[in-house]
């Protein structure tokens, strides 16, 4: 689905499945004057501090001011309160960077719950290497990686890899040896020293890629396709790490299609999965004048570039013409339901939906099945069908959202299980914390929040749940500035509500 209809989908299923009733009550005109505080000041203080210093840490480290980043980033993690999303979304950038004692720091400070213990698996099979070297060899080797990747000195770097002993034989060092010989087209050099890291630590999805775009570049698809291969049989539970997966694979389909159009399908997918999607669809619609018998497959992907850019026009246009040439195209099929459904032509949906659950093992037009069931009124089916695919999909985003309308009495359950998912999911921290709140479990409520301010610190939701956290603290007028700040940020949710009205209040 599009990303603006998915999120107005998300917000109004979390807050359907939570909300007990609201008093219907004239709302009395709130006396707007400068905000001396905004909201909880305390919270926005620390998290702008946080943004503050974390960026210039990144700044350091990408300018190769590498010891100094990395003493920023600890002292950013010795000083920083405890909050779960902070630690994970830092942890996964510090194993990135092979600030593996940092990452390792930032999970060793996560609670032990639904929300981490995904992403803490993940984190160490995509990037961690077999061991810990010391702090000294790794600030070594992160001082070499940023060299590699943002300083343009892959040559020079890695002729200084080869001839120190620092960090002896770690299979990082290997990879990193194997990164700079790739960047500086030395492929051969690059098999060698990437196999050599693999025979230390053959279960690293970040080495595997490395080595599937190494043969992909040295054309030998059969190889770089078997390794392609054995990384997506590697599970990863989460959005990030498998949208990771799903961008190696689009490039090594890219570097291994014989067929021009091909090659330009899969770049323009790669491209789209990097969030680079005009360059996506340029690269399409020069091909497609090149290569007719590839037309369905490019008019298909356009489609749904179109679509999960919130152009549905576009978006039917040319799923439309994919499917009139080819009606076994399951892009063309999945965007044209996705483009109906939002059009509440749910008869046609349903038509695409079931066209398309022909053509696919994902469990995303069968979802749409059962929505589009409980849209046309067939409860019964829609509810059979949702019990059917939970015990089949339990880890799907889309299902465990869509499922909130058939089984809102699970959303206590529900709404954890996608934050373990997908932690940026912005809609999730704020429907938690509306049942936090149901609960009368404030301070559980502010951490929630807080995760959400750091999200997007403008979404008016947020001010609204804060308001009814600081009004329970008895921050009465702190309350009122948060409830000022909803009302500036969108004025007709906060005109359907009293200022000290909790969702949660009986009639």
């Amino acid at each position: 689905m599009s990303r603006t209809f998915r999120k107005l989908l998300i917000s109004t299923l979390i807050l359907a499945s939570v909300t007990v009733s609201t008093q219907a009550e004239e709302v009395k005109q709130l006396k707007v004057k400068a905000e001396t505080n905004v909201a909880n000041m305390d919270m926005v203080i620390k998290d702008n501090f946080v943004k503050s210093k974390y960026a210039s840490a990144e700044n350091r480290f990408a300018q190769n001011n590498v010891k100094a980043a990395y003493d920023d980033f600890s002292d950013l993690i010795d000083r920083a309160s405890h909050d779960d999303y902070v630690f994970l979304v830092y942890g996964i950038k510090m194993a990135e960077y092979g600030f593996f004692d940092l990452s390792d720091a930032l999970i060793n400070k996560l609670d032990s719950n639904i929300f981490t213990s995904s992403y803490i698996k993940d984190i160490k099979k995509y990037y961690y290497p077999s061991a810990l070297v010391s702090q000294k060899d790794l600030i070594y080797l992160a001082d070499a990686y940023s060299n590699i990747m943002y300083n343009n000195m892959a040559i020079e770097t890695t002729s200084e890899l080869l001839n120190s002993n620092q960090a002896g034989e770690s299979d990082y060092k290997n990879y990193l040896i194997a990164l700079g010989y790739y960047k500086s087209n030395n492929l051969q050099q690059a098999l060698k020293y990437i196999n050599n890291a693999i025979i230390e630590n053959d279960s690293n999805i970040n080495y595997l890629s490395l080595k599937a775009k190494v043969l992909a570049d040295l054309n030998k698809p059969k190889q770089a396709l078997k390794i392609l291969e054995k990384i997506k049989k590697t599970e990863f539970l989460t959005v990030d790490f498998q949208n990771k997966v799903r961008s190696v694979e689009e490039y090594i389909l890219y570097k291994t299609s014989k067929e021009e159009a091909l090659k330009d399908y899969h770049l323009a997918y790669y491209y789209h999965l990097q969030n680079k999607s005009l360059l996506a669809t340029k690269v399409l619609q020069t091909s497609v004048l090149q290569a007719k018998q590839y037309s369905p497959m490019i008019f298909s992907l356009l489609g749904k570039i179109y679509y999960e850019n919130d152009e549905p026009l576009k978006a039917q246009e040319f799923a439309s013409r994919a499917f009139r040439e080819d009606k076994n195209n399951y892009l063309a099929a999945i965007t044209l339901a996705d483009v109906n459904y939002d059009n509440r032509k749910f008869e046609e949906a349903l038509k695409y939906y079931k066209r398309a659950q022909k053509l696919t093992k994902d469990a995303e037009p069968d979802v749409g099945v059962a929505k589009t069931y409980l849209a046309l009124e067939k409860d019964k089916k829609s509810q059979k069908l949702y019990e059917k695919l939970l015990k089949k999909h339990n880890s799907n985003e889309e299902l465990l959202v869509e499922s909130l309308q058939v089984f809102p009495q699970k959303a206590d359950y529900y709404l954890p299980k996608v934050a373990s998912i997908d932690i940026s999911n912005n809609d999730i921290w704020l429907g938690l914390a509306n049942l936090a709140i149901r609960d009368k479990n404030f301070n559980m409520a502010a951490t929630y929040l807080n995760n959400s301010y750091y999200i997007d610190a403008n979404n008016f939701k947020y001010y609204y749940y804060l308001s009814l956290v600081l009004r329970a603290k008895g921050d009465i007028e702190l309350a009122n500035q948060s409830l000022i700040r909803c009302s500036r940020l969108n004025s007709d949710y906060t005109a359907d509500v009293n200022p000290g009205h909790s969702v949660y209040d009986e009639e």
